[in-house]
């Protein structure tokens, strides 16, 4: 098989003048050309500004994906604060090893504890109380 030069663009269109040099005909083929300008500045810009957006995207999405990693990162060194602490510390603070999780990163949503608007009381999210017969 085998190829084909490539064309350029000029060899593909019609728009050549004749020979003799009419008027009329070169008018229009100016015309053509500047429309056929200003429809590439118009694409440039187009594209131009398409990329100046995913660039601003991209750059959100690694902003955010910082900002989750250093709130996972203060996360843990919290949780291993508490791990740390002994059972009668946890005590005094009002929680329990189990709890640990829980207090740091947060429930899902309907496992957060509830507070009373009117008295600022929190019920606590672990409801193991134990009911006597």
């Amino acid at each position: 098989m085998m190829t084909q030069p490539i064309r350029m663009f000029e060899n593909l269109t019609s728009e050549t003048a004749p020979a003799g040099g009419n008027d009329k005909t070169s008018n229009v083929l100016v015309d053509r050309r500047m429309l056929e300008l200003r429809a590439r500045y118009a694409r440039a810009e187009f594209v131009a500004d398409g990329l100046a957006e995913a660039l601003v995207w991209t750059g959100r999405q690694v902003k955010k994906l910082v900002a989750a990693v250093q709130t996972n990162l203060k996360q843990r060194a919290a949780e291993s604060q508490l791990q740390r602490m002994t059972d009668r510390e946890l005590a005094d603070i009002g929680l329990s090893r189990a709890d640990i999780p829980f207090a740091i990163r947060g429930g899902a949503l309907g496992a957060m504890p509830t507070i009373d608007p009117v008295t600022p009381v929190a019920e606590p999210a672990n409801q193991n109380l134990r009911r006597v017969a």
